[in-house]
């Protein structure tokens, strides 16, 4: 967890969540059913204006998959989608991240499986699930700059952004499908969260252990989401669930 998840918000929905947001629309992402590892995310972070010097809102895509900046390759990047709450600030792939570049990814809502064991007739297989608060989750992420030392420092392509979805234990309703889920940010914490200036775990703890906004719905959808190169609201459409832990 997480491995899959939604996200059709655009910077322009997140306006009234997000003070000042500002974007270049060329980076802006198009809607997506089934993001996975490695694909770009959509995130909300706060940087230093070089103009300016002041801090300000940003919405940019970052590549799923964190790359920590003293990592000689990206090449573990795929297995860095998550990060547990509960030692982030202590593990060195995430600490210095979580000390200053921390990040918001908006979600519709997130995929998890459960094992379904064979019989009538079927093999066994992995049910997928949707999980959802019915609104925008922002989820909290970390993000990274790494420097490919292949590549001149001077061109674009030396550099490389990306991000990682942190998790927690599930509660409420996410706990009969996985028992991780991702924390989610409530609007009135973004300011403290994205706030690089604070550094100190025990400023941010109350953050990492509040649930989502709202009681998660589960809802049972067709193993087609497992390809990865599927995509498209039709893959949120409800089906039969087997083992009946999905909402009605």
């Amino acid at each position: 967890m997480c491995g899959r998840f939604v996200s059709t918000v655009g910077p322009a929905d997140l306006v009234d969540l997000v003070n000042e947001l500002r974007w270049d629309p060329a980076e802006v992402l198009a809607p997506s059913w089934n993001v996975a590892p490695t694909d770009p995310v959509p995130a909300v972070m706060q940087r230093v204006d070089r103009s300016t010097g002041e801090l300000e809102h940003r919405f940019r895509p970052l590549r799923w998959g964190l790359v920590p900046s003293w990592s000689k390759d990206a090449s573990g990047a795929a297995r860095l989608i998550n990060a547990r709450s509960e030692t982030v600030d202590q593990k060195p792939s995430f600490r210095r991240a979580f000390a200053a570049r921390r990040c918001v990814i908006p979600a519709d809502g997130y995929f998890e499986w459960r094992p379904v064991p064979a019989g009538d007739g079927r093999k066994a297989f992995k049910q997928p699930y949707y999980l959802t608060t019915g609104t925008t989750m922002l989820m909290a992420g970390l993000y990274e700059f790494w420097k490919d030392p292949a590549v001149p420092e001077d061109d674009p392509a030396a550099w490389l952004t990306t991000a990682c979805i942190l998790t927690r234990d599930a509660t409420d309703s996410a706990g009969r499908v996985h028992d991780r889920m991702p924390v989610v940010i409530a609007p009135d914490d973004l300011a403290l969260w994205l706030d690089p200036t604070v550094s100190d775990r025990s400023d941010l703890h109350h953050l990492l252990n509040l649930p989502a906004d709202g009681e998660m719905a589960v809802r049972a959808v067709s193993t087609t989401v497992n390809r990865v190169g599927t995509n498209g609201p039709e893959l949120l459409d409800r089906v039969e669930d087997p083992l009946g832990i999905a909402d009605h």
